[in-house]
């Protein structure tokens, strides 16, 4: 008996590697790609909420209107948009709406709830 393989067993073999070397990379593209939207999500969020921050440590309550500006984190460009608004039936009401978007592929929204005394303009956190 010879010792060693035939050319029909090398190249199962060889077939079955690539199969598998072709299925970690498509798994491996797949997580680098979920990876870095989830990084893109993370930035989003931190930008919004920082906005938000912002806006709480303010004596006055903005401007209603919108207002959008561009930022970037971690390296990555966002756009941030800001809408202030009084509410209908509540003068006292305001909402102020964060959207921090980077691209088509992420969009983040924070909305929060001021009530404001309109004689003196100071808010107040629900």
């Amino acid at each position: 008996m010879r010792k060693g393989f035939t050319l029909v067993e090398v190249v199962v073999a060889s077939v079955i590697i690539l199969v598998v070397l072709s299925a970690l990379s498509v798994a491996l593209i797949f997580f680098i790609r979920g990876g870095k939207s989830l990084e893109l999500q993370e930035g989003a969020l931190t930008l919004a909420r920082v906005e938000i921050a912002e806006i709480e440590r303010l004596e006055e309550i903005p401007k209603s209107g919108r207002t959008e500006r561009p930022d970037t984190l971690w390296g990555h460009p966002y756009t941030i948009e800001t809408t202030v608004g009084f509410q209908g039936d509540n003068d006292n009401a305001v909402d102020v709406f964060v959207a921090v978007s980077s691209g088509d592929s992420v969009s983040i929204e924070l909305t929060r709830r001021f009530y404001t005394d309109r004689n003196t303009n100071r808010q107040e956190l629900l």
